[in-house]
């Protein structure tokens, strides 16, 4: 636990910086929104080539570890969307906000420092996995979502050309193409554009968490706390419950069973707190202070949930 927390506490303190910073005065809360543009459209797509160039699609294809994240995210994205519909925000730029908060997992901040302790030897392995997912399935269903309730009022066919349109040439999508088609040309960048797209990639952690602490000053619950409660606890609890079944089904299925670490990456996969762009991406489209909220309220609950997690899988005899 304290290998976690070590590993978890910066992430609190550069979002305690944002939000003692802006509340001084230091930066306004507007400014947020810039930083949070500057996280989606350049740092975070940058993060994503450099994470994902260079790997072949054979070092990270195990189908049944891939298939259960895959339909784990999607159900709860179904049952985020079907909680906004029974809350009468159908179609609302909140129903895409809370979809994405249960079913977007923050592998890189907490999840691989999580693994590097829990299965060392799987960690990169599992994280690799679990970022191919996470920028060819969840992130551009998410965008699909906030596209389609943030266009205007038109015909289905000509919105969903648009959505389309938009999630391909969104700048993280471009990314993921650009790193997938790295491998295969043979093509590597030169040393200077490598270092200073390396020096991009870095600033993306740190300028997101800073972001989502501005974004917490003037933070107002009331109205909020149900759909917190379900986008939390849906993250923590569901989701790797659903993980858990289908890494157990899977087999029986007919696929590969799973090592016994990678159950155990797939489970936690499932139980990490909500990935840290979810506020910035919702900042984009008005709804940056309940992203931010559910983040936040996501990954400091998630130490009590995942050690939780762990000694359920203990009891598996995965541990």
């Amino acid at each position: 636990m304290l290998d976690i927390l070590s590993a978890t506490v910066p992430i609190f303190l550069v979002v305690g910086l944002g939000f003692v910073t802006t509340r001084l005065g230091m930066f306004e809360r507007s400014d947020m929104s810039v930083l949070a543009r500057y996280v989606v459209k350049l740092a975070l797509p940058v993060l994503i080539f450099v994470n994902v160039a260079g790997r072949s699609l054979g070092e990270i294809l195990n189908p049944t570890y891939l298939l259960a994240y895959a339909v784990a995210a999607m159900v709860m994205v179904a049952l985020g969307l079907a909680w906004a519909a029974a809350r009468g925000v159908r179609g609302s730029v909140r129903a895409a906000t809370i979809a994405f908060a249960m079913s977007g997992t923050n592998n890189g901040f907490v999840g691989f420092p999580t693994f590097l302790i829990v299965i060392p030897a799987f960690a990169g392995l599992a994280v690799g996995m679990d970022m191919l997912v996470d920028n060819t399935l969840i992130i551009p269903v998410a965008l699909a979502l906030f596209e389609a309730v943030s266009g205007a009022a038109t015909s289905w066919a000509r919105r969903l050309r648009d959505i389309v349109v938009r999630v391909v040439t969104h700048p993280m999508v471009i990314a993921i193409i650009l790193a997938l088609l790295m491998d295969p040309l043979g093509f590597t960048l030169p040393p200077m554009i490598d270092r200073s797209v390396s020096l991009v990639a870095q600033s993306s952690s740190a300028v997101a968490l800073f972001s989502i602490g501005g974004m917490l000053v003037g933070l107002r619950l009331r109205g909020q706390l149900a759909d917190l409660a379900v986008a939390v606890g849906g993250k923590l609890l569901v989701m790797p419950a659903v993980m858990l079944g289908l890494v157990l089904v899977l087999p029986l299925l007919g696929l590969p069973d799973l090592p016994p670490e990678l159950k155990v990456a797939a489970v936690l996969t499932g139980a990490l707190p909500s990935m840290s762009i979810v506020a910035a991406v919702a900042e984009q489209h008005g709804d940056g202070e309940f992203g931010a909220a559910s983040m936040m309220l996501s990954t400091a609950v998630s130490f009590l949930t995942m050690t939780g997690w762990l000694l359920a899988m203990a009891g598996f005899g995965w541990l």
